[in-house]
């Protein structure tokens, strides 16, 4: 048992030496002038439903609704292999960053603004998965009837302020290392609410009118972490995980780590599973 005891020491002292010996040399990709891309996707005939599905890498996305179109707006780059692409597939449409197989790094300073408007004439299933990027996603008046999100480090806050068209069914996000505002939960009003997260600054902030039962489980790491739960909605949040920094503000009836609200209506029940951090429960 000693000697195992003695030897893992030494592992991993030859492993630190190996990797301080190892430098990686990446080839770089140069940048270019910026280009200007237009983007004018219509509604697809005869469909009920549509799938849209963004795929950016680092940069800027902004989303609003304004467009009569599925999809339209212009992508600006500046690094000739990152022209996005357009795949479509019946009533499916991926827009998405060009790619090379192999890894490169750009050279230069790096342009890749996406702004992009959606139109409401149809439900949509609305998928996001970006790198580190900066974003505001404005989903006011967009009939989304399941949404997806998933980013790297980010900065990055999407918004309903009013209610969502359609019933959702599910809205799920998943984070890094990031600063992420969620307003207007109570407006989105999915059945079912999943958001992951690491060790970073989060905002969920359930205010407008339900209109169905939700359940919200999240799970975060070491972060910070504020909820905020509209006066009047009956609401149920339950804690677990790690030694946490718990400061309700308004009315909670609390026993042990259940925090609980009065209210009538829809019923919103939050599983909050946490690592080391600060919380904020806020009822206005």
């Amino acid at each position: 048992m000693k000697k195992r005891l003695l030897i893992l020491p030494v592992i991993l002292l030859l492993v630190s030496s190996l990797a301080c010996s190892i430098t990686v040399d990446l080839p770089t990709t140069a940048t270019g002038e910026t280009q200007t891309l237009a983007i004018q996707e219509p509604l697809p005939a005869n469909a009920e439903t549509v799938k849209l599905s963004i795929e950016m890498g680092a940069g800027e996305l902004n989303i609003e609704s304004g467009s009569d179109a599925l999809v339209e707006g212009q992508v600006q780059y500046n690094i000739r292999d990152w022209k996005p692409e357009i795949v479509r597939d019946g009533s499916n449409l991926i827009l998405r960053q060009g790619r090379k197989e192999n890894l490169t790094v750009p050279s230069g300073d790096v342009v890749n603004r996406w702004h992009l408007k959606l139109g409401s004439a149809l439900p949509l299933d609305l998928n996001i998965a970006t790198g580190a990027y900066r974003g505001s996603l404005d989903l006011t008046g967009i009939p989304v009837s399941n949404l997806v999100i998933q980013d790297g480090a980010s900065q990055a806050e999407v918004r309903f302020d009013e209610p969502n068209p359609v019933m959702m069914e599910e809205l799920r996000y998943r984070t890094g290392a990031s600063e992420v505002r969620l307003i207007g939960l109570g407006n989105a009003s999915p059945e079912s609410l999943s958001f992951e997260g690491g060790t970073g600054s989060y905002t969920l902030d359930f205010s407008g009118s339900l209109q169905q039962d939700m359940v919200a489980n999240i799970t975060v790491g070491v972060s910070s972490v504020k909820i905020v739960v509209p006066q009047g909605v009956s609401s149920r949040v339950v804690i677990t995980g790690g030694l946490n920094n718990v400061q309700p503000s308004g009315t909670w009836r609390i026993n042990n780590n259940v925090y609980e609200t009065e209210g009538s209506g829809y019923k919103l029940e939050i599983n909050l599973k946490m690592g080391v951090g600060n919380l904020e429960l806020v009822t206005e």
